[in-house]
C-alpha cells in the first residue's frame, strides 16, 4: 500500500511517499481502508516537532495521520461490517502508532464510529474528533438548555463544533469570535450570527453591543490573550473550559474577573474520556447531524499524493472548515 512516512520530525520537507505492506490486525483491531485522511493541527504538530515538552516522544519512523474515515475492510471481532462507513480518531494515531495518511490503517475498535448518513467523509475525518471534544466540554460546563454560551474561533474545527452542539443543545444565545473581516463575513455568509470581530471590538464589549450582559459558559480553544479577554465576559457563576492554545500557550487573566462573579475556569482534554463519554458523544452528534441541527464545515479535499502542500494550506491559510486528503 502507499503510505506517507517521516523519518525525524523535522517539518514538511521530511515527508516522503513510500510503498509498505498493508496492516495486519489483530485483538480489538478493525482494518479500515482509507477514503479521507484528515489533515488537522495536530498532523502539523507532530511533523514539526512542536507537541508539548510533556508529551511522549512520537515514534520514527511514521506515518502521521490523527483522524481519518473510509470504510471497513476487516472488521476483525469489532461488530462493524466489511462495507460500513466510519470514522476514526484518537491520541496515538500519528504519533505513537501508524496513522491515516496510508491507503489502510489498523484502528482500535473503541476509537471508531459510524459515519452519519448526512456527513460527507471529508468531513467526517475532522469532526471525529472536534465535535466529541466540544460535546463533552458543554457538558463539563454544565451546559442545559437556556444557557448562553460563547464559543471561541468560529472559523475552527472545536469552536465552529461548539457554537453548533450550543445551539443544538438549547442555548438561548451563542456567541463566537473571528479574528478578521474576512473571517466574520465568511461566518455571516454561512448562517452563523453573533460572530464578533476581534480586530474591531473585543469580547465583552461585542457580546454587550449585542444585547447581552455575558455569558454562563466559554468553550475556548483558542488560549493565548483570547482567553484572558472571554473571562470578562462570564456572568455570575460562569464557567469557562479551556481546551487549546491555537492563539498562545501563555495567557494573562485578571483575577476580579473572576472573583467578582465567582466564575471558574478549568482545562479540559478529550482524550482522557472513557470509551462510553466517546459513544455517547458519538451518537448525539449523529442525532443531531441527521436531524439537520449541525453540519459539520468542510473546506476542501487534496489528492492523497499532495499531502505536504494540504498540510502547509492547513497550517498557513487556516481554512474555515476542515482539510482532509483524497483517495
Amino acid at each position: 500500500m502507499r503510505a506517507w512516512q517521516i523519518e525525524a520530525p523535522t517539518g514538511v520537507s521530511a515527508l516522503r511517499l513510500i510503498e509498505c505492506d498493508k496492516p495486519r490486525i489483530g485483538g480489538t483491531e478493525v482494518l479500515v481502508r482509507l477514503t479521507a485522511p484528515g489533515v488537522v493541527p495536530f498532523d502539523a504538530a507532530v511533523i514539526n516537532d512542536e507537541n508539548e515538552k510533556n508529551f511522549p516522544p512520537a515514534s520514527m519512523p511514521l506515518i502521521p495521520g490523527n483522524q481519518g474515515a473510509g470504510i471497513v475492510e476487516d472488521p476483525g471481532r469489532s461488530g462493524f461490517k466489511a462495507g460500513d462507513r466510519v470514522m476514526f480518531g484518537a491520541f496515538p494515531y500519528g504519533f505513537m502508532r501508524a496513522g491515516s495518511w496510508a491507503d489502510y490503517a489498523a484502528v482500535e475498535t473503541d476509537h471508531i464510529a459510524p459515519i452519519p448518513d448526512s456527513v460527507s467523509d471529508g468531513a467526517a475525518a475532522q469532526a471525529v474528533v472536534a465535535y466529541p471534544t466540544a460535546y463533552q466540554a458543554l457538558k463539563e460546563a454544565g451546559m442545559a438548555p437556556g444557557k448562553t454560551v460563547l464559543a471561541t474561533g468560529i472559523g475552527g474545527s472545536v469552536g465552529n463544533a461548539a457554537y453548533q452542539l450550543a445551539k443544538a443543545m438549547g442555548a438561548a444565545r451563542v456567541f463566537s469570535t473571528a479574528g478578521s473581516p474576512g473571517k466574520a463575513a465568511k461566518a455571516a455568509e454561512l448562517g452563523f450570527d453573533n460572530v464578533i470581530d476581534l480586530s474591531k471590538e473585543t469580547i465583552a464589549d461585542g457580546i454587550r453591543a449585542r444585547g447581552s450582559d455575558g455569558v454562563d459558559i466559554i468553550i475556548d480553544s483558542l488560549g493565548g490573550p483570547i482567553i484572558g479577554q472571554a473571562v470578562k465576559a462570564l456572568v455570575r457563576y460562569g464557567k469557562a473550559i479551556v481546551l487549546g492554545f491555537a492563539a498562545g500557550r501563555e495567557s494573562t487573566i485578571t483575577l476580579a474577573d473572576l472573583i467578582l462573579v465567582r466564575g471558574s475556569i478549568q482545562g479540559y482534554g478529550v482524550y482522557t474520556c472513557t470509551p462510553e463519554e466517546w459513544r455517547t458523544a458519538w451518537a448525539d452528534f449523529t442525532r443531531f447531524a441527521d436531524a439537520g441541527q449541525i453540519k459539520p464545515l468542510f473546506d476542501r479535499s487534496f489528492p492523497f499524493a499532495e499531502a505536504p502542500e494540504a498540510l502547509r494550506y492547513m497550517n498557513q491559510e487556516r481554512p474555515f472548515g476542515a482539510v482532509a486528503l483524497s483517495i
